[in-house]
């Protein structure tokens, strides 16, 4: 995310770091990457999150709320818009305090939060509450002066207590076997039929036709949220003797719900 910025007489360039800056790099860390609750309808449910100046120098750290959804893809990889711009979104349902904070060397601050859900909620909602500083100044390419800001995000998963539904359907399952340098590829299309989001995993047997295990592993993760159909691909580097074989994978939804499916295959 890039915006441009007047500062006294110069243009400043704002580039802001999400969650592939890590907590030092952001020049600050907090104690809840990932706040994952369940609340019933009408009620709320209040929480706290510490952030820490793990520097010599004092830090003025800006906290706000952003929603998110994941990206197309499947591949985990998110999209920050603002609150309320989402049909997933929690940031309304959200309010925090202190918003704003100076931290001093090696100190830290504790920021609360309250989710309140409305009474007619259902499903899954999400957000996420970003702490901000600045990390410096610096010059781009065309001499113009640069403040850097880096943030690190805390995400809000926020399930409705009783009208929530993780379910899902395989769609296709496609299995390439080795051919050449390139490895077996497993495809596997998710659908998320449910009203929460789903990261789908799970595992993968391949056995000859007298039922010896000849190839296993973990499939790769698909993220999705509600109504999202996504293509995740899984690469074993064995090799397969010539034969005939059978496939037996085992997706994983979350809360005990697996998908297994079987499919055959020929290794040339």
């Amino acid at each position: 995310m890039i915006k441009r910025l007047m500062v006294t007489g110069f243009v400043a360039l704002l580039v802001l770091f999400s969650f592939t800056v890590d907590s030092q790099a952001a020049t600050i860390r907090i104690s809840a990457p990932k706040v994952e609750v369940e609340v019933a309808p009408g009620e709320t449910y209040t929480g706290e999150i510490t952030a820490e100046n793990p520097t010599e120098e004092s830090i003025k750290v800006r906290v706000y709320l952003e929603d998110w959804v994941y990206a197309p893809g499947g591949t985990g990889e998110k999209i920050f818009s603002p609150i309320a711009s989402t049909p997933f979104s929690a940031g309304k349902w959200i309010t925090f305090s202190p918003a704003e904070e100076t931290i001093g060397p090696f100190g830290k601050t504790v920021v609360r939060y309250t989710i309140a859900v409305p009474s007619d909620a259902k499903g899954g909602h999400y957000a996420v509450l970003f702490f901000e500083t600045i990390l410096g100044t610096a010059q781009d390419e065309e001499g113009v002066n640069v403040l850097v800001a880096g943030r690190i995000g805390s995400l809000f998963y926020v399930e409705t207590k009783g009208f929530s539904e993780k379910n899902g359907q395989i769609k296709l399952v496609e299995i390439k076997p080795s051919e050449g340098n390139q490895p077996l590829q497993i495809s596997s299309t998710f659908f998320n039929s449910g009203n929460v989001d789903v990261t789908l995993g799970g595992n993968f047997l391949i056995m000859d036709k007298d039922g010896r295990v000849r190839a296993r592993g973990d499939l790769n993760k698909i993220y999705t949220f509600p109504g999202q159909t996504e293509t995740g691909k899984t690469e074993w580097v064995g090799r397969l003797a010539p034969g005939d074989y059978q496939a037996i994978l085992t997706y994983d939804l979350g809360k005990g719900k697996t998908i297994v499916e079987e499919k055959s295959l020929t290794a040339l």
